[in-house]
This record gives structure tokens, C-alpha cells and sequence, in this order.
């Protein structure tokens, strides 16, 4: 395999040769409204695009990488002839047609070629080792229907779930962007820290979310919808950083309630359950006796606040 071409300054004349062909392949971790507009049915035939979306779709994600409207406009237009995939953690940006391909650090947006100190790599005709890779890659990733864009477009438009591409939309007093993942894999890797506080109820949780009682559903659960709540109530932030779980101040588990009962239907556990279901009425709940359920999402409403403020203090860790 040799390069044909190497591309210092890529622009929007590659990115035409790009989208020049009838069968597009498209692997890039981030896109544009501008460059996915470019995409038209009079001249392209299929497109398999593969980008930084959630591979689940049972509950709002506290942070998305990418604004699902302009992949839904696009999907209004192109129909089943676009393949969505979603690849969580997707870094390669491989772009291939009948004609040509092309590999490098450009990803699918107008920024990316704009003839900045991007690098494309071309190689004509459809290279087989590419295709491969491309091809292996996409075995990792996970089908995205027109419903599952749906849904994130409405979790957005509802505030429960915020997109890092907006500068990583700032959570708390502190004002500050941040590069922070704000994940629950971060949150898993944050409370196996020693140097963080809450000690024991990290613990707790831990062993919770790694299958102790079959609980970890319901640490996801509690873990989305608690960053959520904090993105509405950025206000708590400061108190629920003095507290502890068996210390959280009466008017700000009425707030919580009151969060359940509008959004709590949004969220929905392993099982199909929603999470109201867990949940005792004073918590906003459907359960009138027990409440045993509320101990995790109290749990993270102490921690979640001090991962938020350990991630905007550290944001390249």
C-alpha cells in the first residue's frame, strides 16, 4: 500500500473529493452540521458513518461528544440509504469512496479542513487494508436507529444530558470549562481513589456498581440522573459538598423529589423498570412502603458532587 498523496492543509476541496463518491465510509469521532449538509441523495447512493455516539439508549447520558439534529436532518434526507454506528470511544478518522482514501487527523467537520495543521494521507482506489480496518472497527461499534437520535435529541432539548462539544458546558459554581470525561467509567475509576473524601461511601457504591447484590443498574441509574439533577440545580453544588449522605438538608431532597417525579420516567434500569419504580414517594418514587432504593441515589448525591469538583480542579486526568 503506497500513499498517493500527502495532504499538509487539508480544505474543503479534499473534503469535496471526499463526498465526490456515490458509496461513502465514514469514521470520525466528531461532525459538523456544515459538513454532514454536503452529504445530498442526488449524488450519493449510501452512507456508513461512524462517529462518537452512546451505544445505549435506556437512559439519558450525563455528557454526549456530538448534537444528534444534524444527523437526524440527515437521516430525513438520506433515509435507509445511512447507516448510523455508534463507537463510544472512537479516535480514527478513515473516509473511503469507490475512488479513493484517505486517513489522518481531519475529523468530519468544517474545522477540520479549513487548512489548518490537519494531516490527510490518500491512497487511490479502495484500499483493501483500509477497508479492513475500517471494517474491523466496525464490528466494535453499535447500530444507532432514527428513534435512538430521537431520544437524544429530546434528553438534550430536557437539559438531562449536555454536549461536551459545547466547550463541556460547565457544572457548579466554578464557572470553568473543563475537559473532565464526566462519565460513569470516570466515576468508577474516581471512587477506587484514595485521596478523595466520603471514604466509606465510595467504597459502598464501588462494590455496588461491580455486581454487589446485582446493584450496579442501580448505580448507573442514580449516577445519570444525579449529574442531571446538579446540571438544573448548579446552585447546590457548594452544600452538597459539606455534607454527608445521612446529613443531605431536607429542601434539597424535596428538590431531588421533585426532579424524580418530572424525569424520573426518562430513566429506565437493566431490567425495563423506570426509576420512579425504585424509588420511595419521598424521594419522588412510586413505592409507598420501603424505600431501601433510596440509599444509592442519596449515596450519590454527596459523591457525585465531589467527583464534579475533583475532575474541574484536575480536567486532564
Amino acid at each position: 500500500m503506497k500513499a498517493s498523496k500527502i495532504i499538509k492543509y487539508p480544505g474543503q476541496d479534499e473534503l469535496r473529493k471526499i463526498l465526490s463518491g456515490k458509496q461513502l465510509k465514514i469514521m470520525s469521532p466528531f461532525y459538523s452540521s456544515a459538513s454532514l449538509k454536503q452529504i445530498t441523495p442526488k449524488k450519493t447512493e449510501s452512507v456508513s458513518f461512524v462517529t462518537r455516539l452512546p451505544n445505549e439508549y435506556n437512559m439519558p447520558p450525563s455528557f454526549i461528544d456530538n448534537d444528534p439534529g444534524p444527523l437526524i436532518k440527515l437521516h430525513s434526507k438520506m433515509g435507509k440509504n445511512l447507516s448510523i454506528y455508534a463507537l463510544p470511544e472512537l479516535h480514527a478518522k478513515i473516509y473511503l469512496n469507490e475512488c479513493a482514501t484517505w486517513v489522518g487527523s481531519s475529523n468530519f467537520t468544517n474545522y477540520g479542513f479549513s487548512e489548518k495543521q490537519e494531516l490527510l494521507i490518500q491512497f487511490e482506489g479502495n484500499s483493501e487494508e483500509l477497508q479492513d480496518v475500517f471494517d474491523t472497527y466496525l464490528k466494535d461499534a453499535v447500530r444507532v436507529r432514527r428513534d435512538n437520535l430521537s431520544k437524544l435529541e429530546r434528553w438534550t432539548s430536557l437539559g438531562l444530558t449536555k454536549i461536551r462539544g459545547q466547550h463541556y458546558t460547565a457544572i457548579g459554581a466554578y464557572k470553568k470549562t473543563s475537559q473532565a470525561p464526566f462519565s460513569i467509567e470516570d466515576f468508577d475509576e474516581w471512587l477506587n481513589d484514595s485521596t478523595q473524601p466520603h471514604r466509606e461511601t465510595r467504597q459502598n457504591i464501588y462494590v455496588r456498581l461491580h455486581g454487589q447484590n446485582q446493584m450496579s443498574g442501580h448505580v448507573r441509574l442514580a449516577f445519570n440522573g444525579v449529574m442531571a439533577f446538579i446540571h438544573k440545580n448548579s446552585k447546590l453544588m457548594p452544600l452538597l459538598t459539606c455534607v454527608d449522605d445521612k446529613s443531605i438538608p431536607d429542601d434539597i431532597l424535596k428538590n431531588f423529589a421533585s426532579f424524580v417525579r418530572e424525569f424520573g420516567d426518562e430513566y429506565q434500569g437493566p431490567r425495563g423498570g423506570n426509576w420512579k419504580r425504585y424509588l420511595s414517594a419521598k424521594l419522588g418514587g412510586e413505592q409507598t412502603t420501603g424505600g431501601a432504593g433510596d440509599t444509592i441515589p442519596k449515596k450519590c448525591l454527596v459523591l457525585v458532587p465531589a467527583y464534579v469538583t475533583a475532575r474541574l480542579q484536575y480536567p486532564s486526568k
